[in-house]
């Protein structure tokens, strides 16, 4: 037989130990908390300018 023939198995890489849906929920949640920050400081800028007309 050929040595060439012969490969050596691949690598088994560990699998995530974070669930597909676990990592959507992270996104959505960051996602939001990220939206609500930007809101309240859109706010809170508007409503400090607001004191200086």
């Amino acid at each position: 037989m050929n040595s060439s023939n012969h490969r050596p198995p691949a690598p088994k890489y560990q699998d995530s130990t974070m669930s597909d849906k676990a990592f959507k929920h992270m996104i959505f949640w960051f996602s939001l908390f990220v939206v609500l920050f930007c809101l309240g400081v859109f706010f809170a800028v508007g409503a400090d300018m607001s004191n200086y007309s």
